[in-house]
C-alpha cells in the first residue's frame, strides 16, 4: 500500500535557489519536486514561486512529537561547534534550521538539534 502524499510545507523561491538546493534543504528528491508542482523545466524558477514541499501526513506539523532538542545560542558558538558538541552532522543541523544564516548568527538564538 502507497502512503498518500500531502504538502507539508509551502516554500516560496529566492534568488540563487535551484531545485536541486530546495531538494536539500527539504531531503526530497527534485523528481519528486517535479511532479507535485507541475515543473516542466527545472531550470527556469522564479523568485517569488511558492512550491509545495511534499511528505506524507505523519509529517504534518502536529502530528508527530517535536523529534528534535533545542540549543540557545552563545558568544562563540558556530554551527560546526554546535553540530560538533551535540554529535550530529553539519548538514543534519542546517536542514533542521534552514530559516538560519550560518554565516551571521545572533546569540540567543534557538536552534533545533535533530535527535
Amino acid at each position: 500500500m502507497k502512503t498518500a502524499l500531502v504538502c507539508i510545507d509551502i516554500y516560496t523561491v529566492n534568488e540563487g535557489d535551484t531545485l536541486y538546493s530546495i531538494s536539500e534543504k527539504y531531503d526530497v528528491p527534485v523528481s519528486l519536486l517535479m511532479r507535485i508542482n507541475c515543473i516542466d523545466d527545472p531550470y527556469n524558477l522564479r523568485i517569488g514561486t511558492k512550491l509545495c514541499i511534499p511528505g506524507t501526513e505523519e509529517q504534518l506539523p502536529g502530528n508527530r512529537p517535536e523529534p528534535y532538542k533545542t540549543h540557545t545560542v552563545i558568544p562563540g558558538d558556530t554551527l560546526y561547534l554546535i553540530a560538533k558538541k551535540h554529535g550530529i552532522k553539519l548538514d543534519s543541523l542546517m536542514r533542521a534550521n534552514p530559516d538560519i544564516d550560518p554565516y551571521n548568527l545572533l546569540i540567543g538564538t534557538e536552534l533545533r538539534i535533530p535527535g
